[in-house]
């Protein structure tokens, strides 16, 4: 009772508590800036004294805070550890979700951030910006402005949204243009893409439809001015995968690899790829309030976005590069996300790009894993389901998806996929068996025909016979789980005597 009544809620002994500790952040920053772990720390301390809005209300009335804020405008460049400087800023955004009257909520972001905003426009409306836009002094002052966006966007609440978006929205789309003007510094085109994903994630699903478009049209413009340096990001990628085989081969039996560090001169393909998928999770999930948008106006979809996208991304994610495993994964990830929302658009694309994007599902399920398998397995029983419902037999993505019924037995029938994996896999393999019936039943024969074991033939045949036996082969939920339990004994059977060379 003690304690409470000294440091409990509304106390001055808590209020004084929480000044003490903002002062040591404060002191930390000024003091140990060149101590990069010290300094992630306090930063870390600093955003949970303002992670809530009960916490954020009593750390405004305290004088440390505000001595924070003033410590930051007046910080050097460069002067904290990128990962700080989000740290700091998303900080105090948190802190501002706490401010409850919105006029006082506007002045406190003209304080905090319109500063920042001013330090960006006085760099590039300078006359002789795109002749010195190179310069080690320029590009700093550009990529800690970057950090400090990037923290913006994590601080943002339901609350904040709303108004932190409208001011990152003339900084973002001058990004846009800003990614042509680095596109051969890596280093700034993945902070811009990672401050695009954050925006993404952070903000998106709680926009109004009309701030979701005018965020939907900045990503196809930033991924328009990407493609129109992929060929240079081409060469660049080909050049450093060389490099790495290179230095795997002379390295072999002498270091391992850290695969990790390779996979950061692919991090903008990466950050790509999770832009995209950040945007379809958030056409997926849509929090934003209703508006009056009007409805004969075009509209840009996340899956419009997201499929312009593809057709820079195909092209790069060669085989060696999806030896990279988060690459690989985010790839798979990706294409799955957008199969299983946008099916329709996905057998809508060129034959060339959808001749690409099946031929990577194959290598998906014979070369990267279990994980990997899972998903290709969803994108398959999802891309099959939507070609049997819209009767799409004889189209392209039909005679595409074709081939991987046959695929498939072969992996499951050899025992090349893992026991874990057969609900996922016999899934996908049943959508194949729905859409391909003529095909199933030749492969079968097929599969019969190759065996001059008459005993063994017949054991198959008779096996085949009761997996589809009282089953109607339609993609109904409960055909589908009747083939599912059918198959488990197919598999404990078929192992039991067969084997396929």
């Amino acid at each position: 009772m003690a304690l409470l009544a000294a440091f409990g809620k509304d106390t001055d002994g808590a209020t004084w508590t929480v000044n003490f500790l903002l002062r040591k952040v404060e002191s930390n920053l000024c003091s140990f800036s060149s101590e990069p772990g010290l300094i992630k720390d306090t930063v870390r301390l600093f955003i949970a004294l303002v992670d809530m809005r009960e916490k954020g209300s009593v750390v405004l009335k305290s004088e440390g805070f505000w001595n924070i804020v003033q410590l930051q405008s007046k910080t050097e460049r460069g002067a904290f550890p990128g990962a700080a400087k989000r740290g700091l800023f998303k900080a105090l955004v948190l802190a501002g979700a706490a401010v409850d009257d919105v006029q006082r909520r506007g002045e406190y972001w003209i304080q905090v951030l319109k500063p920042l905003q001013d330090r960006f426009k006085n760099i590039i409306c300078q006359e002789n910006f795109n002749r010195i836009f190179h310069e080690e002094n320029i590009k700093a002052e550009i990529i800690d402005i970057l950090e400090s966006f990037i923290g913006v966007a994590q601080g943002s609440q339901v609350v904040t949204v709303q108004s932190l978006f409208h001011f990152l929205y003339p900084m973002l789309s001058e990004f846009t243009t800003l990614v042509g003007v680095y596109h051969n510094y890596q280093q700034v085109v993945e902070l811009i893409l990672e401050l695009y994903c954050e925006c993404a994630r952070s903000m998106l699903c709680y926009l109004s439809q009309e701030e979701k478009q005018l965020g939907l049209k900045l990503c196809l413009r930033l991924i328009q001015t990407l493609s129109t340096h992929v060929g240079d990001s081409r060469r660049i990628y080909e050049a450093c995968l060389q490099t790495i085989q290179t230095y795997a081969r002379c390295n072999t039996g002498r270091l391992s690899l850290e695969s990790a560090a390779e996979e950061e001169t692919f991090r903008d393909i990466l950050l790509l790829m999770e832009l995209l998928t950040n945007l379809l999770s958030k056409d997926f999930i849509d929090l934003s309030p209703p508006d009056g948008s009007s409805e004969g106006e075009q509209t840009v979809t996340a899956g419009d976005v997201c499929l312009y996208g593809l057709n820079i991304i195909m092209p790069l994610m060669t085989v060696d590069l999806l030896k990279f495993p988060s690459l690989c994964t985010q790839y798979f990830k990706m294409i799955t996300f957008v199969c299983e929302i946008y099916p329709d658009k996905v057998c809508q694309l060129p034959m060339g790009l959808l001749k690409n994007l099946l031929s990577s599902i194959e290598l998906g399920l014979t070369t990267y894993g279990q994980d990997v398998i899972v998903l290709c397995s969803d994108f398959i029983q999802v891309l099959g389901t939507h070609i049997y419902r819209s009767n799409l037999q004889g189209s392209p993505v039909y005679e595409t998806l074709r081939p991987l019924l046959k695929l498939l037995m072969n992996l499951i029938l050899t025992h090349q996929i893992n026991s874990d994996l057969l609900p996922n896999t016999s899934s996908a393999l049943y959508v194949l068996i729905c859409c391909y019936q003529d095909d199933y039943q030749h492969l079968v024969q097929g599969l019969l025909d190759s065996h001059q074991d008459q005993l063994v033939a017949e054991r198959l045949a008779k096996a085949f016979t009761e997996l589809t036996s009282n089953i109607t082969l339609n993609i109904e939920r409960q055909n589908r789980i009747k083939f599912r339990d059918s198959f488990d004994k197919f598999i404990v059977n078929v192992h039991g005597f067969l084997l396929i060379k």
